[in-house]
């Protein structure tokens, strides 16, 4: 299914959404979710909480728990074997069984206590390729284009 196709039938009817950004600014292209996180916090409207939760989002379930949302986007760098600044929407079941996050572990168990923290929530991860994680490098221009497409399809999306 095409992204937009697929963003546009997760996103569909929601209530309350959080996107959550997941990433590490110190590592290159792993900061994209946090990037994306910043790039749309000014963009769409109040029933929508963006979250920069850099390397740890379980430090942020509390707040995701209160807004009570019953959509979570979270977005992350993640190795699917793509061209740099390609993106996907993964369910969570794919996460864990091809360990693609690098942030596998933490989102795994998160997925599971928001789940069963807010009964109905729809979780999903919007993956972008990374061209380099190396410490102390900034993202590369491949994954700032993807960026500048997924911002622009989920504020297209959400209503702005």
């Amino acid at each position: 299914m095409p992204f937009e196709e697929d963003l546009s039938k997760f996103l569909a009817g929601y209530k309350r959404l959080v996107i959550a950004g997941v990433g590490n600014r110190m590592r290159g292209d792993d900061a994209a979710g946090c990037s994306a996180a910043r790039m749309l916090r000014r963009k769409l409207k109040r029933d929508v909480l963006v979250m920069d939760c850099g390397a740890v989002p379980e430090n942020f379930t509390s707040e995701m728990k209160r807004f009570q949302p019953s959509h979570i986007l979270f977005i992350d760098a993640v190795d699917m074997g793509l061209d740099p600044g390609e993106f996907r929407l993964i369910d969570g079941g794919e996460l864990i069984e091809r360990s693609l996050s690098t942030h596998k572990q933490s989102l795994r168990l998160l997925f599971a206590i928001l789940r069963e923290g807010i009964p109905g929530v729809k979780i999903k991860l919007l993956g972008i390729q990374p061209k380099t994680i190396d410490f102390g490098k900034g993202l590369s221009r491949p994954v700032r284009g993807g960026l500048r497409t997924i911002v622009d399809k989920i504020v297209g999306l959400s209503g702005g």
